[in-house]
Formats: C-alpha cells, sequence, structure tokens
C-alpha cells in the first residue's frame, strides 16, 4: 500500500511537471510575412478586399487564419524604411530569388517562400506553411544599402546620372528648346529671357517626373504581383532597346555622313508639325505687343506650354527613360524615388545649359549647329546606352 501511494505520488509529480513545463519545449510556428502598405494584393490577404478603405472582412483574413493555427506571424512593411528594405533584400538573396521575381507578398516559412495571392492562399489553406512554419527559416544577412546592389550600385546610380544627361541631349528635347527660345521676341531682358526659359524646363522636370512616379506606383502596385506580367514587360523592355540600339546605331552612321534626312529614330513628322504650331501660337500670344502680358502671365504660359510639349515629346525622350524606370521599380520606394529624381535632375542639366548660352550670347543658331555637328556622337552614345539596357534586361530573364 506505501508502494502504491509512493508510484501515484511519483506519477502525478511528473505528470504535473510535463504539463507545467510543456510550452518550454513546444515546437515555435514562426513565419516571415513581407508586405507594402500601397499593395492591393497584401490588403486582399488581410481581409480588405476593397483596400485598406475598404470593409473588414475576418472571413478572409489570412493572417489571421495562420495565427488561429498557431503560427507566429512576424510582419515586415518594406515601405518602412531602408531597414525593412535591407532585411527583404536579405530574404530574397538567402531564399535565392532573383531581382526580376522579387515581389510582394511574399511569406518565407521553413526553407521555402510563397509569393503571390494564389501561392499564400492555397499553401495556408491545405497548412503548407504550418508544416513549414514549425522548421527554422534560412539563415540571413542583412547588408546596410544592399538594396543598391541592383541599379544604384556605385555603377548602377553612375548609369542612372549618365542616362538621364544623355536623354537631355535627345535631338527632340533641344530642338525644341531651341525653337522656343529663338521665337523669344518680345523682351530684351536677359533676365526675363533666362525666367521664361528656366520656366519652360521646370515644366519638363515636373512632367516626367509626375509620368515616372505614375509609372513607378502602376509596377509596384501591380508588376510586382503577378510574375508573369513582370516577365512579359521585362521581355517588351529588352526587345524594344535592342530595337532601338539599331535604330541609334543607324541613325549614327547617316549622321556621321551628315545625311540628316535618313534619320529614322525621332518624333513623327505630324507631331513635329503639331509642335512648332503649339510653340508658335503660344509665343505669338506672348510676343503680342498691342496686348503686353505681365511677367506672370508669361511665365504661366510658358509652363502650361512645358507640359504640353513633354507629353507630345514622350515617344522619343521617354525611350531611355522607359528603361531606367523599369530596371529601378524594383528598388523600395525610398531608393527609386532618389534615382527617378536624380535621372530627371541630370535631364534638365544640358536644358538650362543650352537655354544660358544660348540667351547670353544670343547664338541659338550657333547652338543648334553644335548639337547638329556632333549629333553622330549623340547618336552613338544612346545606342551603346540602349545595348547595355537590351544586354542587362536579357541577363535578368534568363
Amino acid at each position: 500500500m506505501k508502494k502504491t501511494k509512493i508510484f501515484v505520488t511519483l506519477f502525478l509529480f511528473i505528470l504535473f511537471t510535463i504539463i507545467s513545463t510543456k510550452n518550454v519545449f513546444a515546437v515555435e510556428h514562426k513565419v516571415i510575412y513581407f508586405k507594402e502598405a500601397t499593395c492591393s494584393v497584401c490588403n486582399l490577404l488581410a481581409g480588405y478586399p476593397n483596400g485598406p478603405a475598404g470593409d473588414y472582412n475576418p472571413n478572409i483574413d489570412y493572417l489571421l487564419i495562420m495565427e488561429n493555427q498557431g503560427i507566429t506571424v512576424e510582419i515586415h512593411d518594406i515601405l518602412d524604411g531602408s531597414t525593412e528594405s535591407d532585411l527583404f533584400a536579405a530574404y530574397n538573396t538567402s531564399y535565392g530569388i532573383t531581382k526580376s521575381e522579387a515581389g510582394v507578398p511574399i511569406i518565407f516559412a521553413g526553407d521555402q517562400y510563397f509569393l503571390g495571392l494564389d501561392d499564400i492562399q492555397n499553401a495556408i489553406n491545405d497548412l503548407t506553411i504550418y508544416n513549414l512554419s514549425a522548421t527554422p527559416l534560412k539563415e540571413v544577412i542583412v547588408i546596410e544599402g544592399q538594396i543598391f546592389d541592383d541599379i544604384t550600385g556605385i555603377a548602377g546610380f553612375i548609369t542612372v546620372l549618365f542616362a538621364g544627361f544623355l536623354d537631355g541631349f535627345n535631338p527632340c528635347a533641344i530642338a525644341m528648346l531651341l525653337l522656343f527660345v529663338s521665337l523669344l521676341g518680345f523682351s530684351e531682358n536677359k533676365r526675363v529671357l533666362i525666367l521664361v526659359s528656366v520656366t519652360y524646363i521646370f515644366a519638363l522636370f515636373i512632367s516626367y517626373f509626375l509620368i515616372g512616379t505614375l509609372f513607378l506606383n502602376f509596377l509596384t502596385t501591380y508588376a510586382q504581383q503577378a510574375l508573369i506580367i513582370n516577365k512579359i514587360i521585362s521581355w517588351f523592355v529588352a526587345l524594344l532597346c535592342t530595337f532601338l540600339f539599331l535604330f541609334n546605331f543607324y541613325d549614327y552612321i547617316v549622321t556621321r555622313r551628315q545625311d540628316y534626312a535618313k534619320v529614322k529614330n525621332q518624333l513623327p513628322k505630324w507631331i513635329q508639325k503639331y509642335n512648332k504650331k503649339l510653340i508658335k501660337a503660344f509665343t505669338s500670344v506672348i510676343n503680342d505687343k498691342e496686348n503686353k502680358k505681365g511677367l506672370a502671365v508669361v511665365l504661366g504660359l510658358t509652363f502650361i506650354l512645358g507640359i504640353l510639349l513633354s507629353v507630345t515629346e514622350l515617344i522619343c525622350t521617354g525611350q531611355i527613360y522607359l528603361g531606367i524606370l523599369y530596371g529601378i521599380h524594383y528598388l523600395s520606394n525610398t531608393y527609386a524615388y532618389i534615382a527617378l529624381l536624380a535621372y530627371n535632375l541630370m535631364f534638365v542639366l544640358p536644358l538650362i545649359v543650352i537655354a544660358v548660352v544660348a540667351i547670353r550670347g544670343k547664338g541659338v543658331m550657333s547652338t543648334s549647329n553644335f548639337i547638329r555637328e556632333h549629333l553622330h556622337i549623340i547618336k552613338l552614345l544612346n545606342a551603346i546606352l540602349f545595348l547595355v539596357i537590351a544586354v542587362y534586361y536579357f541577363y535578368r530573364i534568363f
């Protein structure tokens, strides 16, 4: 009887010890989830069918479902700063995700990852993520500024600057600027002429920066969330830059021979005629001697003209811009907009210099002739840049 009591007491003690310490030995189920605040697919996973401002629906909240399954979800928003972006880049590197495949929403569980709405939903519903979450995540090494390794590393950022500067020497943009300056006969005041030209160039800068912002937002919201779209766009950019390389190399040959009539890569004739008529219409209003306009009105009209011309010239000046924009959209928003700003500043820099030189020296024709004489060099540099961009995207694809 005494032995029985001892065994019962020992059994109860062992049972109590196991129950009280079970949490110590419990397996932790943990996953890493990366998202973006502006990502529509991320909002769907979080139970907001109509976006962050829509009605919350717990029945489709897959993050809540994972928590109910006993999974700890560590959430990171890559728009929250460079630290989150560096961590995101580190996980992509560790799990073997290429830059062209990287995107959100993505869940890292065990030694696998799940990217996109369907992939994540299926893995949660069939408990794949739950089972993997019990195994350790891969070890990652976070490198500060790692996000710059793609296109805004030292070489990449210089490429962005050079591309913007080269695009600023685009004959399309310079031709319209010189024509505009040549038609400014309403004032002998060089200060006023410089203000008008800078206003015109500032309008171009704002227009192209906004266009770039819209393009980046589109890619961030849609292209990164659908790999098939991402792949199609990569092919499109690669093939487009290949054709533009051939066109510009052909233009280099004909301009070197000074056979300018055979230049292929330029604005269509009807757009050139439209732009010239548009400039003449604006400058005729500005130059109206009988109805003298104040400086504010002149600058306002100039700003509107700059915006209109930037849109019509986009077919020509947007060629390099497109390749660079698609390259920087893989970066976090902070670095992408730094690259976007740098590109556009370099784009308008040659135009500012040319405008000041042309006005101060009244050398519109001499400036135009200088550009024409060196057009073959500009075309060759354009061809080389398009070739580099094409090779870069073919490398990413394969």
